[in-house]
């Protein structure tokens, strides 16, 4: 058995990625071969020359025969490079030797059935097999026809509680999908996803950018191997660096909200249903703050006109963000003909491209204005845009994704999150009197190093994102075979992990169901409890990318709402709904009642 050292110099594509490793690796018996893996050999070529070469070398099926084979299931896949550093055995742990095989983790029949009559259609790819098993789902085929895809992660839940901790669902479109929980198997599969880890993709938005608008790059959030190392290297350090000069202007941003709060509520002091929009406008306008440095007037106290260029933005986040979802949720037929749900990704990523690019082109000239020689002048309060323009090696488009990903995963998941905090404080009024006393204790004008010192404001931050994390299912993409439960994982497998279930049960948090922010506040409780039972950012390398910005935006709008109202609810439970990401299920209506 064999193993390459490196991924794919370019892996945008994970399971094709994945299935390269696998052709390489194809090789025969050490004393059959040439002593290649006796030297470190290194090669650079393109796909085709790829195929052919490492097919020699390993004395492999060729491309004809893989194909036949069905397991190049994308009909163009991109040119990709193979750089091979070292072939060399993998010695096998006694473990692995006498681990369980694949073949025997528990899971539904159905899916198993219908996997072998898929085994006779051309390969489709791993995203269109959940597809497959919501049709099964929703029409009762598993559990009874009274279940729904609309709440999947009770779903997960019936199949962990049916089958065990490690559920395989079998992959009738060409890749089998494991449902894991427990902490100690999060733990398995984010210890062994190596330097450059593959997840799933939104290949609705990769093709958009790669196929439809001929982009380099498909963004921070869907970019694999080096090519995405490289872009997180150069982003983190600019990030934090603009988070702490744009302090101010999101402050402000703060201010305008509880404002615009006044002006919408009813006598009752109740806010609208639409209450969400406004927490989108006010996520928007600190997004804009940070990227652009720049006011929009998302929070303009007398509302917005729906020809102004902040509604058209907010239009464009809000319709492609439903656009993903529809294209992600169903058969992915927008692959091949232009689908109502493509043709509205499509229009609603245009009205953004072409807004942010706007700001692109303003931030260029400004930059080439204050050029002098070699040098630049880097103004005080500099945008992320900026910043990134300056880098070398950043492309005017790689900037655009950047700030793209930023917008369409950062404003949804600070925007549900901070909503979901508001919920929990106004239905747990003691937790929300504590958090009030704590912050009455605070200096009046908070600094940027001050939140991290409210130990109570950060308790209900991480209690709220226990009970409602922004991506309750983490999904890796395995690169290599791991031992999970005694089970042989192989690698190419799609894991879904459950952080979300991990979070709500009894072994790993008392009263697991209830807000208890104190919980927190417990140093016993924190050393007995895995850092994998909670994983609301994820974890590793693909960790969130803006996790500072938005634990600060969200301390810092509590604070300056806390400060102005006691909040209230009176109506039934906001539960998640999760697509793509968890959002709330019901309107927002809370009362703010003035404190003086």
């Amino acid at each position: 058995m064999f193993r390459l050292k490196t991924l794919p110099t370019n892996c945008i594509r994970p399971l094709i990625s994945i299935k390269w490793l696998n052709y390489a690796s194809e090789a025969p018996k050490p004393q059959e071969r040439n002593p290649i893996h006796e030297t470190s050999t290194t090669l650079s070529m393109s796909s085709s020359d790829a195929s052919s070469t490492v097919t020699q070398m390993s004395q492999g099926p060729s491309t004809a025969e893989i194909k036949s084979r069905k397991v190049d299931y994308i009909v163009n896949p991109p040119d990709m490079f193979i750089k091979v550093e070292h072939l060399e055995p993998i010695p096998e742990s006694e473990a692995m030797r006498k681990s369980l095989s694949f073949d025997e983790v528990p899971g539904p029949k159905a899916l198993r059935h219908l996997a072998k009559f898929w085994s006779f259609v051309p390969v489709m790819g791993t995203q269109v097999t959940a597809s497959a098993i919501q049709y099964l789902l929703s029409a009762g085929k598993i559990f009874g026809s009274q279940l729904s895809w609309g709440s999947n992660l009770w779903l997960f839940s019936r199949l962990l509680d049916e089958y065990g901790p490690v559920v395989r669902l079998h992959g009738p479109f060409g890749g089998d999908v494991v449902i894991l929980s427990r902490p100690e198997h999060a733990s398995a599969v984010f210890q062994n996803e190596g330097r450059y880890p593959v997840r799933s993709s939104l290949d609705c938005v990769e093709k958009y950018r790669l196929q439809f608008r001929r982009y380099k790059q498909a963004g921070p959030f869907l970019m694999y191997g080096p090519d995405w190392e490289k872009l997180r290297e150069l982003i983190e350090p600019c990030l934090q660096n603009c988070i702490v000069q744009q302090y101010d202007q999101i402050e402000k941003s703060c201010d305008e909200f509880t404002t615009r709060i006044l002006r919408i509520r009813n006598r009752q002091e109740e806010v609208p249903p639409t209450f969400r929009n406004e927490i989108y406008k006010w996520a928007m306008e600190c997004m804009c703050s940070v990227t652009l440095n720049r006011r929009l007037g998302f929070l303009d106290p007398c509302g917005l006109s729906a020809t102004s260029e902040p509604a058209r933005l907010l239009e464009g986040l809000n319709g492609a963000t439903d656009a993903i979802r529809r294209c992600e949720s169903g058969l992915h037929l927008w692959k091949f003909i232009e689908t109502p749900a493509w043709k509205d990704l499509v229009k609603h990523c245009d009205i953004i491209d072409t807004i942010v690019n706007k700001y692109i082109h303003k931030a260029q000239d400004s930059l080439r204005q204050k050029k002098s020689g070699e040098t630049v002048f880097i103004p005080e309060n500099v945008s992320l845009l900026e910043t990134l323009l300056i880098k070398e090696g950043m492309l005017p488009e790689d900037v655009l994704t950047v700030i793209l990903d930023m917008m369409l995963i950062g404003v949804n998941a600070i925007s549900h999150s901070i909503a979901f905090l508001i919920y929990h404080l106004a239905r747990n009024p003691r937790a929300q009197r504590k958090l009030y006393g704590e912050i009455r204790l605070s200096p009046t004008q908070l600094g940027r190093d001050d939140l991290p010192k409210m130990t109570y404001l950060q308790a209900c931050i991480k209690e709220s994102l226990r009970l409602k994390p922004p991506m309750p299912i983490l999904s890796r993409v395995l690169s290599k075979d791991i031992l999970v439960h005694n089970y042989r994982i192989p690698k190419g497998t799609y894991i879904l992990i459950a952080t979300h279930l991990s979070s709500l049960r009894e072994e790993h948090f008392e009263d697991a169901q209830r807000f208890k922010p104190d919980r927190w506040l417990d140093s016993d409780m924190q050393a007995d409890t895995s850092v994998f039972a909670s994983l609301p950012y994820g974890h590793g390398p693909k960790a969130c990318l803006a996790r500072e910005l938005a634990e600060m935006e969200i301390a810092l709008v509590i604070v300056k709402l806390l400060r102005k109202f006691r909040i209230e609810y009176h109506y039934g439970d906001i539960n998640s709904t999760h697509r793509l990401l968890a959002s709330p299920d019901r309107p927002l209506k809370f009362r703010f009642v003035d404190r003086f």
